[in-house]
């Protein structure tokens, strides 16, 4: 149970920016969709997110930071 909570716990300080971006970024992508009455996926609001999240892992910093 340790092994598995020290993977856990690198898994999601290693990825946390592209968890993040998933998550928050897409639920809000998702919600400024919905309130115009966007008829698209939101899969396709959550994969933008995700997509800002793996570019700011990559940088290592968020988009709009310099």
């Amino acid at each position: 149970m340790e092994k598995l909570n020290t993977i856990i716990s690198n898994h999601i300080s290693n990825w946390n920016m592209v968890w993040f971006g998933l998550i928050f970024w897409g639920s809000i992508f998702n919600a400024i969709a919905a309130n115009y009455e966007t008829t698209l996926s939101p899969i396709l609001w959550y994969a933008s997110g995700l997509f800002l999240g793996v570019i700011a892992k990559i940088r290592g910093t968020w988009l709009w930071k310099v």
